[in-house]
């Protein structure tokens, strides 16, 4: 299973939202990069950052959370126009635009809350 994250910023955004979840916790040992095409008039290719987890129910659903978390607030803390898109495992998509988003944390679990919950004993 895994989650998508593509930056439309600048490459200092990109940079920053990397770090920035490196320092989470749940979240730090899952990140890989994925390469994708580089626009029109650049060279080379770019990296999205991808989220990989373990197929276990449980354990997505907490990294899942403390993303839905993390990129809330790194969202509101940007003071450049910056935007995000995040495709969950089943191709469902959600573009969060850091100036006019009300409520990114609920529109990324939206996104990545495609694991079934496993009921507790």
């Amino acid at each position: 299973m895994h989650a998508e994250i593509v930056v439309d910023g600048s490459p200092r955004d990109e940079s920053s939202l990397r770090e920035w979840l490196r320092h989470e916790p749940e979240i730090r040992h899952q990140l890989a990069d994925a390469p994708r095409p580089a626009g029109e008039g650049t060279l080379g290719t770019t990296a999205d950052l991808v989220v990989q987890v373990a197929a276990t129910a449980g354990g997505a659903t907490a990294v899942w959370a403390a993303l839905a978390r993390s990129l809330s607030v790194w969202l509101t803390q940007r003071h450049s126009d910056v935007s995000l898109t995040v495709t969950g495992t089943d191709g469902r998509k959600v573009t969060i635009n850091a100036k006019r988003v009300v409520d990114a944390e609920k529109l990324v679990r939206q996104v990545l809350d495609t694991v079934p919950e496993t009921p507790e004993d």
